[in-house]
């Protein structure tokens, strides 16, 4: 009879416990997202739909929209990668070239001159001013072509996205079989300008005779 109550205190402790993580297995963005890599490593996160977030109330997206606007590269790619999901793919644009004007996350000073004229101890240019800022490392700079290039593709600017496809290649990213598959890119699949991009990067591409080089 003592044991009855400790039962009871037990069982309602578990299930408090399995209804909090459940809420938080729910809202946390990191469950619902997926890394798209290259040969050296992720460079870009893409969203995945699911029922939790495509069924999200009004108050929700109400306070989503309230949000303040990014202030690194990473908080407007993923702005920008959840209005891609959405649907929105002049928005994500926006987001996007935005994005690459933001603060990356490669250290970095920038030194500017600040005094005009001969240098006081000797050369000749003045004295620098130092300023430390942070730009896009490599990968950023992968993430952020390569995003633009989806959703151009997705708007139909069959010349954009190919240009910025190239340029995230120029930066590195190799990774052609994610490039062929992607849906956000299907609108450029037996296009003229698409096909001479790949051939020129994926050796695949070429035949055999393109795994010796380009």
């Amino acid at each position: 009879m003592k044991s009855f109550p400790t039962i009871l205190l037990i069982i309602a402790c578990t299930n408090a416990f399995t209804s909090t993580s459940t809420q938080r297995r729910r809202i946390l963005p990191q469950q619902q997202q997926q890394p798209i890599c290259n040969n050296n490593g992720p460079i870009v996160t893409r969203l995945q739909s699911s029922s939790a977030s495509s069924s999200s109330s009004k108050p929700e997206q109400s306070k989503a929209q309230a949000l303040p606007p990014p202030s690194t590269f990473r908080e407007a790619e993923v702005a920008g990668l959840r209005l891609m999901q959405d649907g929105r793919h002049e928005e994500a644009l926006k987001a996007f070239q935005k994005a690459m004007n933001l603060p990356g996350s490669r250290p970095d000073i920038l030194r500017t001159a600040n005094v005009p004229g001969p240098s006081p101890v000797g050369g000749s240019k003045g004295g620098t001013q130092d300023r430390f800022v942070q730009n896009l490392d490599e990968f950023e700079f992968q993430a952020a072509h390569y995003n633009v290039a989806c959703a151009h593709a997705c708007l139909g600017n069959v010349g954009d996205a190919v240009n910025n496809l190239q340029k995230a290649f120029e930066y590195g990213f190799d990774n052609f079989a994610t490039v062929r598959a992607d849906p956000d890119l299907g609108n450029l699949e037996g296009t003229r300008e698409f096909d001479a991009l790949m051939k020129k990067w994926d050796p695949k591409s070429r035949g055999i005779m393109g795994l010796f080089g380009k």
